[in-house]
């Protein structure tokens, strides 16, 4: 009974200082990414920017200028508070939450 005892301690302490940043085993990082996907429609705005050439903007971390893709959706127009999105001739509108643009320093 005290070694079972003691290895369980073992087996406890030996969890509590694994490395946290060590990615989960394949098995169990797939079941947490099945469980806690976010749906692959799920766009978020997160900057524009105004530059010489134009408006920029970033799109979950991808930086767009007017006309390229992301996923499936071609950015269609970058407007100060928002952006549209075309998705086979059908718009999306994606606003910014935080209107301020942010100037090119040239």
């Amino acid at each position: 009974m005290k070694t079972l005892f003691v290895c369980s301690l073992l087996l406890l302490s030996a969890q509590v200082l694994a490395d946290p940043t060590r990615p989960a085993p394949s098995w169990l990082a797939a079941k947490a990414t099945a469980d806690t996907a976010v749906p692959s429609q799920a766009l978020s705005l997160q900057l524009i920017k105004q530059t010489a050439n134009g408006r920029i903007a970033v799109i979950n971390g991808s930086l767009l200028r007017k006309g390229e893709k992301i996923r499936q959706y071609q950015l269609h127009d970058i407007a100060a508070d928002h952006v549209v999105l075309d998705l086979n001739g059908e718009r999306q509108i994606l606003r910014l939450v935080n209107t301020a643009i942010k100037q090119d320093e040239e």
